[in-house]
């Protein structure tokens, strides 16, 4: 499509959404043509040197996490004035606040919405949190002319609840930059710098989980499950990489491995941009989160060969395939993750044989250059 001149918002609850996710889909939106505008929170301030240097304008509007009548119908007001001021051709909602807030802007501005859809809902139990979650993302897709769900299951999931109809429903599927995260270009000289760096002993064997720090991610159990394996392996190390975010709702506290125990064999860093080098630092990559839609961590730690435990939800089954390209444990079962870890420590051939067998579902699946020609059609869809 021509897309010179296309000017298009993305909406996210944080600036860091943008920073960890969605940078190479902007840089592959702005290589066709798309002027890029990204609208959120700001809770990492030294995150926009990011998109000065992206050369992508940042509108900081606040966006409360948790539902706040009067703050979310001041975000409406502010996202209507700017969709007027700089007259759009399509909002891009992401992330699920902004999903609702940004498609009733959207709809007053008279602008069409396009949605990246991720249902929060999906591991609630039955009760009647779960009903008003699908009752506002019925909400959402009735005020949004297209959604796209990034995991294939999703697209039966919204459709078997009545969410949004089938034309109006899209897979865009996820990706990363696998020219990125290739565990090939990744240097010796640059590991042993970062291993100092980190004060990481060259011959340490290295647990690592990439996810925010909130309990939900499951640090809770992981951290339980180093601290008995602990003992018993004296070169095991965790490292850990995330963000302390002031909106989350259950973080944990800062302190929690030396209340713990293990605090001396682990290593917290916070809003990393290297993530390909430390990857390449661990052994065995964690992911014991009890939800989430299709986690990309699993999907770098896939394409740098990694050896993955994750827990066994609709989300990361995406990318495990068990006893193929990881393990799956059940979600709040430190017991459960201790026993995968200790198998893949005791049994490197089978840590090798996943990581390998890992990559190559990553090149085949999940090659975010796939994604974003979705993304750019669906827009096309929209603007033609």
């Amino acid at each position: 499509m021509e897309s010179a001149g296309y000017k298009v918002a993305i909406i996210a609850s944080i600036e860091s959404s943008f920073t960890a996710l969605f940078a190479n889909q902007i840089k592959q939106l702005q290589e066709q043509g798309f002027q890029i505008t990204a609208i959120s929170s700001l809770e990492y301030p030294n995150n926009l040197e990011f998109f000065k240097n992206a050369g992508v304008e940042f509108i900081e509007v606040p966006i409360h996490r948790q539902i706040s009548p009067f703050a979310d119908l001041l975000t409406v007001y502010r996202l209507t004035r700017i969709f007027r001021q700089k007259k759009f051709d399509l909002i891009h909602t992401q992330t699920p606040k902004p999903t609702l807030l940004g498609a009733i802007a959207g709809k007053l501005s008279g602008i069409p919405v396009i949605n990246t859809a991720r249902p929060i809902f999906r591991e609630m139990p039955e009760g009647w949190r779960r009903k008003f979650s699908i009752r506002l993302e019925k909400l959402s897709a009735l005020l949004t002319d297209l959604v796209m769900v990034e995991n294939p299951n999703d697209f039966d999931l919204y459709l078997g609840l009545g969410i949004v109809p089938a034309r109006k429903l899209k897979i865009q599927g996820n990706g990363i930059d696998l020219s990125r995260f290739d565990p090939e270009k990744i240097t010796a000289a640059e590991l042993a710098r970062v291993r100092g760096e980190l004060k990481i002993p060259e011959d340490a064997v290295v647990i690592g989980c990439v996810a925010r720090y909130v309990f939900e991610k499951g640090y809770r159990e992981l951290f339980e499950a180093f601290r008995q394996l602990k003992p018993k392996y004296p070169k095991l190390y965790l490292l850990t990489v995330g963000f302390f975010l002031p909106s989350e709702r259950d973080p944990i506290p800062r302190d929690l491995p030396e209340k713990m125990g293990i605090a001396d064999r682990v290593v917290m860093l916070e809003n990393r941009s290297d993530m390909e080098l430390l990857y390449g630092l661990m052994d065995i990559a964690v992911l014991p989160t009890y939800r989430d839609c299709f986690p990309r961590s699993l999907i770098e730690a896939a394409a740098m060969q990694k050896a993955i435990i994750a827990s066994d939800l609709v989300g990361c089954r995406v990318v495990i395939k068990p006893e193929e390209t990881g393990i799956l444990v059940p979600a709040k079962d430190a017991v459960s993750l201790r026993q995968a870890l200790e198998r893949l420590l005791q049994d490197k051939d089978l840590a090798r044989s996943l990581g390998k067998n890992a990559r190559k579902y990553a090149l085949e699946h999940l090659n975010e250059e796939m994604v974003c020609k979705k993304i750019i059609d669906c827009y096309a869809q929209l603007l033609s």
